[in-house]
């Protein structure tokens, strides 16, 4: 499988009228899987810091399962992160430029016209529906500070298109801001915004988790579960609390290495087709069900059946646990029996640690 290789990186920002920080982020990359390998700068986000910084946080969750790399190989996401982090708290200027926001069927278009419905829809979502038949138009020529908002509601985080559209690396100037950002700074207690984990193997890729006591979930595979951790739950705390993404992602990560094996004894229930799943769904339960003995003669799953977990075959090579690990989270509910040894273990290793980690803050 090919990974995009990562060789350089760069952030530049202005301040609007108004006083507010905006950022453009620019990564120089090459496809590991492409010959020659010949690096390009491209622009991968523009916005405010809370903006940019999501997108940060996503190419971090790719780096987890190898697809983004260094020459030198795997990324850590929390070094990831950190390294924009202090990227952004020293960008370069980005002056002012006129940007012609055309509309064409060009790849490279600022507006290419099978996205100009959504474009109006990001347009007015922002509130700036005003300004939609000027920019549909096709012959719009905007400010880059003046326009920043308009810009922002197209080529942002939640815009219709992506920045590289409009915005180059060599936009940004040698010369660094000097000024202050305004960035918040690292809060010492971030660590403890951690929430309560609980993990268990289903198998050795996939990992069953619970977050403060809420429902089981199948998280996927390990790298795949690590990655949500990052976007969903460790960049909304980091908004918040600077500093938690570099601590707690590898207290998560070795959550799940760690993980230890689901009891035999939980009990797995399955609704065959919840609603508003696709029919495939109802089709992977009727699978579960045919390799458990439970479905019926035309191979069709009960509406609703249970299980325990030590009755799934694993035989052949692991094909029931496999359909198993695919139903939709909607089909499957978990409940495990009262083990509070196994419960003991998982809160034993998180509090060892979560305590090195503060250690080596400090």
């Amino acid at each position: 499988m090919g990974a995009t290789v990562l060789t350089g990186k760069k952030a530049g920002a202005f301040q609007t009228a108004d006083g507010e920080w905006m950022f453009a982020l620019f990564e120089r990359t090459y496809e590991k899987n492409c010959y020659p390998h010949i690096d390009q700068w491209s622009a991968i986000a523009f916005g405010r810091y809370a903006e940019v910084m999501r997108r940060v946080f996503s190419h971090a969750s790719s780096c987890e399962g190898g697809m983004l790399q260094s020459r030198a190989g795997y990324i850590k996401p929390e070094n990831y992160v950190a390294t924009w982090k202090s990227l952004l708290a020293k960008p370069f200027r980005l002056p002012d430029q006129k940007i012609r926001l055309d509309v064409s069927t060009s790849f490279r278009a600022a507006i290419p016209e099978a996205a100009l419905d959504d474009v109006r829809s990001s347009l007015s979502a922002a509130g700036l529906a005003g300004r939609v038949e000027e920019v549909a138009g096709g012959q719009a020529e905007v400010s880059l500070h003046g326009d920043a908002a308009l810009l922002a509601a197209i080529y942002g985080e939640t815009g219709a298109l992506s920045a590289w559209r409009i915005l180059r690396e060599h936009d940004c100037s040698s010369v660094p801001v000097d000024a202050d950002l305004g960035l918040p700074a690292r809060d010492p207690s971030a660590l403890e915004r951690m929430p309560s984990v609980r993990c268990y193997k289903i198998d050795e890729e996939n990992r069953l988790v619970s977050f403060d006591g809420k429902p089981w979930e199948n998280a996927g595979w390990q790298y795949s579960a690590i990655g949500s951790f990052i976007t969903d739950i460790a960049y909304p705390i980091e908004m918040e609390a600077p500093g938690f993404a570099k601590a707690a992602i590898p207290v998560y990560r070795d959550l799940m290495r760690n993980a230890g094996q689901l009891p035999a004894a939980t009990v797995i229930e399955v609704t065959r087709m919840p609603e508003g799943l696709e029919d495939y769904c109802g089709r992977a339960a009727d699978e579960v069900a045919d390799y458990l003995g439970l479905a019926d003669g035309a191979g069709r799953a009960p509406d609703r059946f249970s299980f325990r977990f030590g009755d799934v075959p694993a035989e052949p090579r692991g094909s029931a646990m496999y359909k198993l690990c695919n139903l939709r989270s909607q089909q499957v509910t978990w409940m495990l029996p009262q083990d509070t040894a196994a419960a003991q273990q998982v809160d034993d290793a998180t509090a060892t640690d979560l305590a090195q980690l503060i250690l080596e803050l400090d």
